[in-house]
């Protein structure tokens, strides 16, 4: 008797503990959330984090032309949503306020169109659904986040970081970008455009190493202030298709010699990386080649790792 009490205990235990089960993920697959997800810089670079949240998508967004490569394989039974390249042009400007009549009636078309995108991104998580936002590399760095901006604050949503140019670059270098022997700071940066207060002269006076994402970037221009700024023998590189190891190129030049030997014209459009400084020649090589001193009580002082008694040899 006490034996078939306990088994009908254990077995109406096990009953409750799945409908608890299904109760609870029926909750999961009620509540909806907006994803931005970092697809890395190659197929084979894209984190579990991310794969898990396109296998348990309901709809799928992305730049016009995303899904028609390696994207492709992500979509099958699930909604797909595109949105034009130009969607970023005239953001943060009052269309009201521009005198060109065909630039004010773009910039209220295409504020339209992230009004009309962003309610249907609402709409969609507030049924329940999951909608993920696929963007290459990091969406961190030169990504499309203005969704957030447009959403209400309490829509549930999550950044998925990405391995993006930046890291994949440094990786293929071999060379760790914050290390510039005697400078410490790594300058993200793209060419100049108008209005820009922190113009690339400005930045190129510290002398730090610099990073610049391209998007058509005029090398001439850049180089002839990098001249005015960096030793011509500043070593430099560019890295195209960083990440990919079917694609991914390296070249390497200097500061002085780049424009007259490198064909930057072939580069491949939007996949070029370029890095300028000490750090591409000397390494993970200090100045003060990391010697042990006093920090204020309470500080943590850890030497991480050299024994040497004096600097290596850099060119100027």
């Amino acid at each position: 008797m006490r034996i078939r009490l306990l088994l009908a205990v254990g077995v109406c235990g096990l009953y409750l503990g799945a409908v608890s089960a299904i109760a609870g993920a029926q909750v999961n697959k009620a509540s909806g959330k907006f994803y931005i997800v970092g697809m890395g810089t190659a197929p084979d670079l894209m984190t579990l984090r991310a794969q898990k949240v396109i296998s348990g998508a309901d709809i799928l967004l992305a730049e016009q032309g995303s899904f028609d490569g390696d994207w492709s394989r992500f979509t099958q039974g699930k909604e797909v949503w595109q949105w034009p390249h130009s969607l970023r042009r005239y953001y943060g400007v009052d269309p009201k306020t521009l005198q060109d009549p065909a630039q004010r009636a773009q910039a209220e078309t295409l504020a339209k169109s992230r009004r009309d995108l962003a309610e249907k991104i609402r709409s969609a998580v507030q049924q329940g659904k999951v909608v993920a936002c696929l963007e290459g590399g990091d969406p961190m760095m030169y990504g499309m986040t203005l969704f957030l901006e447009l959403l209400p604050a309490d829509l549930p949503s999550e950044i998925v970081p990405g391995v993006g140019a930046f890291q994949a670059a440094s990786a293929a270098v071999k060379m760790s970008p914050p290390y510039g022997y005697d400078t410490s700071a790594v300058i993200l940066t793209m060419g100049d455009w108008p209005g820009r207060s922190d113009t690339n002269e400005k930045l190129m006076a510290m002398g730090s190493t610099m990073v610049f994402y391209t998007m058509a970037l005029d090398y001439p221009a850049v180089f002839a202030q990098l001249k005015r700024f960096y030793p011509p023998s500043t070593p430099v590189a560019v890295v195209c298709n960083a990440g990919d190891p079917d694609a991914q190129k390296v070249i390497r030049s200097t500061v002085g010699r780049f424009l007259e030997e490198v064909d930057f014209r072939s580069f491949p459009r939007g996949k070029d990386l370029l890095l300028v400084g000490k750090f591409l020649q000397v390494g993970q090589a200090r100045k003060d080649y990391l010697v042990p001193r006093a920090l204020p009580a309470g500080g943590h002082n850890e030497q991480h790792g050299s024994s040497m008694t004096s600097p290596p040899a850099v060119s100027p």
